[in-house]
């Protein structure tokens, strides 16, 4: 009965219901001006970084991108972390005994969570050493074994997410990468053979191509300068094979190799310069002369 009692007083208390409500109110102030604080200085990190662009020209747009996603994430867990201690502070939760008793918790379970802080820390090595940024070509290996090759698409504190050029998305614990591959570092090089007939002059086909070769990189804009003919790679039946090499832009020499390969194609049925065409050698069995008595 007592119980009772005391929760009707409880629940009478209009001096309580009153400061529920106040501090409900403060509340929901606090949010709407934790919105408006995120959304200020995530327009502030973007402003910084659109100024920085403009005086830095070696600024890269894919790392400024990288680390302006970074920043304004850990700009909204500071300030959600805030507001949300304050309101409980205000409830007459004590805060400082949660975050002790985390402390301790954190304790207990840290030698479980290794894994984790390893993804952390090796997270910010990759952003702030600039191993790769978001739309960066790469391949991944652990211990020697390719385990995710494609487009970046977001780099976080715990994983990497990488979509391979079939669609596939690998998400990766950053602590895993032991060998990481950036072919959108440097210029790439398209190295493509064409083949003509073994019948033709290499010298004067050479002489034909090469002032061909020096169009090609206003054909191109992918293209740095000029092909570079290697020289003849292989002479089998029929045909003289002639290996090329063109500086691309990085990761486009894939492309361009399939690019120019029908392009010089048409080039060399333009210029009268026979392709190898398929042959076929038939050998007639002598006739032993079969005697018939």
């Amino acid at each position: 009965m007592a119980i009772f009692n005391n929760m009707k007083n409880t629940l009478m208390d209009s001096e309580m219901w009153a400061n529920l409500f106040e501090q409900f109110i403060w509340s929901l102030i606090l949010i709407v001006f934790a919105i408006l604080i995120i959304k200020l200085i995530h327009k502030f990190i973007e402003k910084f970084f659109s100024v920085r662009k403009k005086t830095n020209l070696s600024s890269s747009d894919k790392r400024d991108t990288t680390l302006i996603k970074l920043l304004q994430n850990i700009s909204s867990y500071v300030v959600w972390f805030i507001v949300i201690t304050t309101i409980l502070s205000n409830f007459g939760v004590k805060v400082e005994s949660i975050i002790a008793g985390a402390g301790v918790a954190g304790i207990a379970i840290g030698f479980g969570a290794q894994t984790l802080v390893k993804d952390i820390i090796t997270g910010f090595f990759i952003i702030f050493e600039n191993q790769f940024d978001v739309g960066d070509y790469v391949r991944i290996n652990t211990t020697g074994t390719t385990v995710a090759e494609g487009t970046v698409q977001s780099i976080g504190l715990r994983s990497t997410r990488i979509r391979s050029f079939t669609g596939e998305l690998t998400i990766l614990p950053n602590g895993t990468m032991n060998e990481i591959v950036n072919f959108s570092v440097n210029n790439s090089v398209a190295v493509f053979d064409i083949s003509i007939s073994s019948d033709e002059n290499i010298e004067k086909v050479e002489s034909i191509l090469k002032p061909y070769l020096e169009t090609l990189p206003e054909k191109y804009e992918d293209v740095i300068k000029p092909p570079e003919i290697l020289g003849v790679d292989m002479v089998k039946a029929g045909e003289a094979v002639i290996k090329i090499s063109a500086e691309t832009l990085p990761n486009n020499h894939v492309r361009i190799s399939r690019v120019l390969r029908g392009d010089l194609k048409d080039f060399l049925d333009k210029s009268g310069i026979k392709v190898p065409m398929p042959k076929m050698i038939m050998y007639n069995q002598p006739d032993r002369g079969v005697k018939h008595e």
